[in-house]
């Protein structure tokens, strides 16, 4: 940064910014070839990322500075119109590798069946209790929800592989990977930030991301059904995308009985904030495939 004259050094949201004689700036460490990536998203003409300003020989990205003032909810409507427009303009296609289908197929199943024998030993763990902790409680209460989630998360696994090894090709996309409100300036002209883990896949991933970023803050259903109306899912990328949505982590328990309510909780929130979103999609698309016929 030997051409800045830099007056003040601070942070906005967990962003590095500098005061300089230049103006204001974002600072990032250098990773990936973002020079590259920018020339492909020019070559395909979209245009709603921050270009570097600069990039330092000590291994630094230097960006330009925006200030963002847009309220929450209007900023993710413009996010999820620039993330469909995204995977639009960078849509490819691939011969589908049947092992490569079978080898995931096999993983999900491997890791719902998992998942499941997870709970049943906690289960089978905190009904051995006299006392439970509130959290064993909290538990116990909800986990005939875990379990159903479960049911109709291998169920969907089991719809995707039904399709998807009778394709001959699948759709690919450019991932932003982390499509967070954090990472979008919202002004006259918008931009994703932070592209430094973007990469060729499925298109579920990103709003799957977005999703699990922002489900207790924003209306999700409202917001997928814009993005859907910009670019569909196929059929068996809506089905994987369920299941991912369903497919949730272990618990992580700790020694500390307040924190482990928390994160129980939490758990249990998140299965049923789901399975209301999915449950919902699947009525508007029940609705939308009757009114075809009426």
């Amino acid at each position: 940064m030997n051409n800045f004259t830099i007056y003040r050094c601070y942070y906005i949201h967990g962003e590095k910014v500098i005061d300089t004689d230049k103006g204001k700036f974002f600072v990032t460490p250098k990773c990936n070839d973002k020079e590259q990536l920018f020339r492909f998203l020019e070559k395909r003409d979209f245009p709603f990322f921050l270009p570097i300003y600069k990039i330092d020989k000590d291994s630094y990205e230097i960006y330009p500075y925006c200030d963002d003032f847009m309220p929450v909810n209007d900023k993710a409507v413009d996010l999820i119109h620039v993330l469909s427009l995204l995977h639009i303009k960078t849509t490819s296609y691939q011969e589908v590798s049947i092992d490569s289908v079978k080898k995931s197929y096999e993983s999900f199943l491997k890791k719902i069946n998992s998942l499941e024998q997870y709970y049943h030993q906690l289960q089978e763990d905190f009904e051995s209790h006299i006392y439970m902790a509130p959290a064993e409680y909290l538990f116990i209460r909800n986990v005939s929800l875990l379990y159903e989630n479960l049911i109709f998360c291998k169920k969907y696994i089991n719809q995707w592989y039904k399709i998807k090894s009778k394709l001959q090709r699948e759709r690919l996309v450019l991932l932003h990977k982390k499509p967070w409100l954090s990472n979008f300036v919202d002004q006259k002209t918008p931009y994703f930030t932070h592209w430094d883990l973007a990469e060729k896949g499925y298109p579920i991933y990103d709003f799957l991301s977005f999703y699990q970023k922002h489900y207790l803050e924003l209306e999700m259903s409202s917001l997928f059904q814009i993005y859907q109306s910009n670019f569909q899912f196929s059929e068996e990328e809506n089905y994987l995308f369920y299941c991912l949505l369903l497919l949730q982590d272990r618990i992580a328990f700790s020694d500390n009985c307040f924190q482990n309510t928390v994160v129980v909780h939490q758990h249990i929130v998140y299965a049923f904030k789901v399975k209301e979103f999915i449950l919902e999609q699947n009525q508007k698309n029940q609705e939308t495939d009757e009114s075809k016929f009426s």
